[in-house]
């Protein structure tokens, strides 16, 4: 089969690899039919992203059909339309057994989605609702982590929040937050185009470079800042400006993949004074199955449309890179 395989620093080779066959009682192979680019892949591709090692075929956002199963799998049967939930935990280690597997200290390398067929165990496989596309479904990844991160940020009914940067995670991001009992959300986004989406789907966007963001966020909040601020794009600029931002006795909460060097510069009396909590989410963990629920209700169409084949994977990270799509998807 081809895959897309990292290599290095802005090296990403399509070489010829064996088929996977499933060889555990629970194997799923799937056919991959399209794979997200997230901003994730981009980190790794430069080499930022501290706990991946080449060589590794990456890509962690796919949907595809059932091939094959091992003699143990009852789920599913070859032709099933499925979402593949990436990442494997020992069950081992003492995160894993405190019920944190995303945290597992041995988690390991598992062929991704950039490739025209991938393995997993049957519990990381989710077969899709009827009427969905496999790119629209290609979402569910990202949809999990969002889902993640709201568990932890604990939003309350009539809260407000902000959302600095309305890329695809801000877009998802206002959505359920809306459903989660938000009573609005303000987007920070400089790029026409993501404004127009956020507002398409319930959120009240505004220009960074042509108005005040402090003063709109104050208009909105009756001058007291907004309860929660997510920055979705992982910028130290993001957190220092949300912890300026939010409310007295708020959360910060770090949604984006950052640089592993960047450094914000943070007041610790700040956070005192004004009695904030940062968090942060990690991966999407007891996500992926609500994730793969929420989907037809959700108004993710408008991130899709730019698409590359697999042999232009390399090509079609750098064009995230470049802002050229939301969610650009790579087919096999």
């Amino acid at each position: 089969m081809k895959a897309a395989v990292w290599k290095g620093i802005d090296q990403l080779d399509i070489d010829d690899l064996p088929i996977p066959e499933p060889k555990d009682p629970y194997d799923v192979q799937v056919k991959v039919v399209a794979c997200g680019v997230c901003a994730t892949d981009v980190h790794i591709l430069e080499g930022k992203f501290p706990m991946f090692k080449p060589p590794r075929v990456i890509g962690h956002e796919f949907t595809g059909v059932v091939s094959a199963i091992g003699k143990g799998v009852t789920k599913f049967t070859v032709g099933d339309r499925v979402a593949v939930e990436t990442g494997l935990a020992c069950d081992r280690c003492y995160f894993c057994r405190d019920g944190r597997e995303h945290q597992c200290l041995h988690r390991y390398a598992h062929p991704g989605g950039f490739a025209e067929y991938a393995l997993f165990p049957d519990r990381n496989v989710h077969k899709l609702p009827d009427g969905l596309s496999f790119e629209f479904a290609a979402l569910a990844e990202p949809v999990a982590c969002v889902l993640h991160a709201i568990d932890l940020a604990k939003v309350r009914s009539g809260d407000v929040a902000l959302v600095l940067a309305g890329g695809t995670i801000g877009c998802i991001m206002t959505q359920l937050l809306l459903h989660s009992g938000a009573s609005k959300v303000l987007i920070s986004e400089p790029l026409p185009h993501r404004r127009e989406i956020c507002k398409a789907v319930g959120g009240i966007p505004v220009d960074p470079k042509s108005r005040d963001l402090a003063a709109f966020v104050k208009d909105h909040t009756d001058g007291l800042g907004p309860e929660i601020v997510f920055d979705c794009l992982g910028h130290p600029a993001l957190l220092e400006q949300g912890i300026e931002l939010v409310q007295k006795g708020g959360t910060v909460f770090v949604m984006g993949v950052a640089d592993p060097e960047a450094v914000a510069k943070v007041r610790p009396f700040q956070l005192f004074d004004k009695e904030i909590q940062i968090k942060a989410a990690f991966l999407r963990p007891y996500a992926f199955h609500r994730s793969v629920r929420w989907l037809p209700h959700l108004t993710l169409q408008p991130l899709l449309g730019v698409e590359y084949p697999l042999a232009q994977t390399k090509e079609a990270i750098h064009a995230l890179r470049e802002g050229k799509g939301l969610k650009i998807m790579v087919k096999p």
